[in-house]
């Protein structure tokens, strides 16, 4: 049931998900131990996503709705934290999963007395099927790591924040198209202490076509405007997004996902390697490494198709 006063908002985007969504939204709405409400913006999608989370709200009263235009994932995100009611915002995505016990471990190391911003936790990364490739457990100094290197200290779903601190840093920001997660983190890290539980409590789907493997390229300029946060940077991030909205910007194709994945199946000698590295050679025929690397999944028994 609803609760009048929420602890936790946990917030998500849906486009077009109608094959994960259910079990995304079951593994945030089967938490224990925390009072939430649960926030899905649907992101103009033109699948069932719709339909799906319509139904899940009237059989769930913590679970609120917002249908809109589609516009990307940032102004999503803008538009889902602004509704956001409770003192702590949970990231999620509509991919992933978030598993047993995640969100009170979370706001067990927020409510610590060094008053951390940000949180972060271990996560588990795995194909659009659900086999695991490999964990990731965030690293002890998040501040450094943010600031000095620019990366992020854990999937963006997996990000646990103060709805304070993101107020008082300026929220998510319409200028980045992508890297959204980043700029927000490097802001927040300026503000206070990032913290991290070392558990692996979120389960992240490491597709090929996602925005991190297909638009790398992209996320790296943003990357690099983040870095230099001016308002030169600003205003370049702004225009660069003006460009993707307006499809001025070519996405690349997935074949850098697709090595990859099965390069960490293959070394797991799992069977969907192989499968893996037809589907790269089926977007870049002429590379050799990834014929080699077929041959020796083969050898090993990684074929798909016995």
């Amino acid at each position: 049931m609803m609760t009048d006063s929420p602890n936790i908002s946990v917030v998500m985007s849906v486009y077009n998900n109608q094959d994960t969504l259910p079990a995304a939204l079951e593994s945030v709405l089967s938490q224990k131990g925390v009072e939430l409400e649960f926030i899905a913006v649907n992101d103009g999608s033109t699948d069932r996503s719709a339909e799906i989370l319509d139904a899940a709200a009237a059989r769930d009263s913590r679970l609120k709705i917002i249908h809109k235009k589609n516009e990307g994932l940032t102004r999503a995100l803008i538009e889902g934290c602004s509704a956001a009611s409770a003192p702590w915002i949970a990231r999620q995505d509509a991919d992933d999963i978030s598993m047993p016990g995640r969100l009170r471990a979370q706001l067990d190391r927020a409510l610590q007395s060094d008053s951390p911003v940000l949180i972060s936790c271990g996560a588990v990364y795995r194909t659009p099927e659900g086999i695991e490739l490999f964990p990731v457990v965030p690293a002890t100094d998040l501040n450094k790591k943010i600031l000095e290197q620019i990366e992020s200290p854990c999937p963006h779903g997996a990000a646990f924040f103060s709805q304070s601190a993101y107020e008082a840093v300026g929220g998510y920001r319409p200028e980045f198209y992508y890297a959204q997660d980043l700029d927000l983190f490097t802001r927040l890290a300026k503000f206070g202490v990032v913290a991290s539980v070392p558990d692996v409590l979120y389960a992240y789907t490491f597709s090929p076509y996602s925005i991190s493997t297909h638009s790398s390229a992209m996320q790296n300029e943003f990357r690099e405007l983040i870095a230099r946060s001016d308002a030169a940077a600003l205003q370049e991030a702004s225009d660069l997004s003006q460009q993707i909205r307006a499809g001025a910007v070519r996405k690349a194709d997935p074949f850098a996902g697709l090595y990859f994945i099965g390069s960490c199946l293959l070394r797991k000698n799992s069977r969907e390697a192989a499968e893996y590295f037809r589907r790269a050679l089926a977007v870049r025929p002429c590379s050799v490494k990834t014929w080699l690397k077929l041959a020796l999944a083969l050898v090993r028994g990684g074929s798909t198709h016995e």
